[in-house]
């Protein structure tokens, strides 16, 4: 279970690589690898693993709460880019986001520092508690995560109704659900750390608090991962369906592209008969719009000869006609 959030985060970051350097967009990468990094860290054989190769201080637990803090703050800060159309406003709440973001690493940083952690430790704040530098590491930290997460679903709830789209309202909707289950991960483990101090870790209390917190954890970066990746998953559906679409458009056509095109082949780019085998052109919507175009040409030269489409033929191209108008917003034509 300590795996899955570390691997879905690392691949919603490969999914996000494209994005890395946007300007509107690169938050939300930048969030992903620092958060992917920090989860990744956080796997207890890893962070024995790596902290021994950093000679055995407990410095890679400073790297995790650190990566942490900011991937939470570049969230927050995509969060404002997408969500907050005021400028004034974003600005400002921006500018709030970079100094806390500053000065929470700050304190924490010297808050490990004044603190001496000489065994390797995952559980920090169990392990050396006591001492008042890791307390201000504990609690700052926790009380700059806590904030972001409850300040990312203030502002994903109080925006929600003027989302553009289904797609955009459950994405934020999933992100919002997420956040706080974040923040009540975050509960978790401050409760664990008051139930070992008074039952020890071995307590049944301690042991259903380090369940629901990894099962808590799991499932909150995948409703976030879920949120971030939804408006894209419905583009692309949106897409495959409007090209299912025209494919089978494609078909309708064909024989009507055939009985009308077969006297006039001065007007016709190719001259030979459409098979179903068009359905599997690489270029559907293109094939479309040119036999529409064509099949309207025809039409128009044929009309002094009274030859007409009949009311069947002339629903099918109306319909294809309307489709490609959805889509681009014009009618065919040449």
């Amino acid at each position: 279970m300590e795996y899955v959030p570390a691997a879905t985060l690392w691949v919603l970051t490969i999914l996000r690589l494209p994005a890395a350097l946007d300007p509107h967009r690169g938050s939300v990468f930048r969030a992903t690898i620092l958060a992917a990094i920090a989860c990744t860290l956080y796997i207890p054989a890893v962070y024995y693993e790596v902290d021994t190769m950093l000679g055995g201080r407990n410095r890679v637990g400073l790297a995790t709460l650190v990566s942490l803090l900011l991937g939470f703050w570049q969230f927050r800060t995509a969060i404002l880019l997408a969500a907050v159309g005021d400028v004034e406003a974003r600005r400002r709440q921006l500018a709030f986001g970079r100094w806390a973001a500053v000065i929470s690493c700050s304190a924490v940083t010297a808050g490990f520092i004044a603190s001496r952690t000489p065994v390797t430790d995952p559980n920090l704040p169990l392990s050396y508690g006591d001492q008042p530098g890791m307390a201000v590491f504990l609690w700052t930290g926790s009380t700059f995560i806590m904030w972001i997460c409850l300040d990312i679903a203030r502002v994903c709830h109080k925006y929600l109704p003027s989302m553009r789209g289904p797609a955009f309202r459950s994405a934020f909707l999933l992100i919002s659900i997420g956040c706080i289950l974040f923040a009540l991960v975050l509960l978790d483990r401050l409760l664990y750390g008051l139930v070992t101090k008074i039952d020890g870790t071995a307590s049944p209390a301690a042991a259903v608090l380090t369940f629901l917190y990894w099962v808590g954890e799991t499932f909150a970066v995948l409703l976030v991962s879920l949120g971030l990746l939804l408006p894209r998953l419905a583009s692309h559906l949106k897409h495959g369906t409007f090209v299912l679409h025209v494919r089978l458009l494609l078909l309708e056509i064909g024989p009507i592209w055939n009985r009308i095109a077969s006297s006039q082949r001065e007007l016709i780019l190719e001259n030979r008969r459409a098979t179903r085998l068009i359905v599997l052109s690489r270029h559907a919507e293109t094939q479309l719009h040119r036999r529409l175009v064509e099949i309207r040409d025809c039409e128009m030269a044929t009309s002094a000869a009274g030859r007409r489409l009949d009311a069947h033929d002339r629903a099918i191209v109306e319909r294809a006609e309307l489709a490609l108008e959805r889509r681009s917003g014009t009618r065919p034509t040449r």
